[in-house]
């Protein structure tokens, strides 16, 4: 399969469905990635990470996945919406590469870049086959609740792999290493629990037509 992660920011794809990519990498699929978005975030827009800082970071952690990023024009942090270029962009990629396969933000996310990237994603690859949801963070409300249905699950060793991935972004993993052990490897713990192994990344199926591993 020819297999595209799609997030808002740098770090997403790693929080989301790092370790999945690299399974399916590691099983002689072909991994793409897209960020959309700038890290520079808060009130003045300019905490986070500067875009030089991400990249050269995110491509570590994609060299570890095995993925090939394509890089692409960042929007401005906070103020994605849906916009026709970024939907011909990803379409674009996504007929370039015919991927068959997309990982990318669930559709009930509160982040508004999140959820934006969601919309932009569901017309943009209205034509592949697989389309897989992901949730970054652990932001959440009773309006929407994030219900996985798809999983990959992963032993303690082979997830101690994530924290390698995530922690190539410096500053971020600096800032949040106690609450994302806390809110994201505590979560898929619970996932691994209920889907037969230590660990576990899900994912909400929004169309699966044709997936193997």
């Amino acid at each position: 399969m020819n297999i595209l992660a799609v997030a808002a920011h740098w770090d997403d794809i790693e929080l989301g469905c790092g370790i999945t990519l690299k399974k399916l990498s590691k099983e002689g699929h072909s991994i793409f990635t897209v960020v959309i978005c700038s890290s520079q975030y808060g009130k003045h827009v300019n905490e986070g990470m500067k875009e030089s800082e991400a990249l050269e970071c995110g491509q570590k952690s994609f060299e570890l996945i095995g993925a090939t990023h394509i890089p692409t024009e960042k929007e401005p942090n906070s103020q994605l919406t849906y916009n026709k270029k970024t939907m011909q962009i990803l379409e674009e990629i996504a007929n370039k590469n015919k991927i068959d396969t997309i990982f990318t933000h669930w559709f009930g996310d509160v982040n508004t870049d999140h959820k934006a990237t969601w919309e932009i994603s569901r017309t943009a690859f209205r034509n592949v086959k697989n389309f897989l949801m992901f949730q970054s963070n652990s932001y959440g409300d009773n309006v929407n609740i994030f219900k996985p249905n798809f999983y990959f699950s992963f032993n303690k060793d082979e997830y101690s792999f994530k924290e390698k991935l995530l922690s190539q972004y410096t500053t971020e993993w600096n800032n949040r290493k106690n609450r994302w052990t806390r809110e994201i490897f505590e979560r898929e713990r619970y996932w691994g629990h209920i889907s037969g192994n230590d660990y576990a990344e899900g994912f909400q199926i929004s169309k699966l037509v044709d997936f193997f591993i």
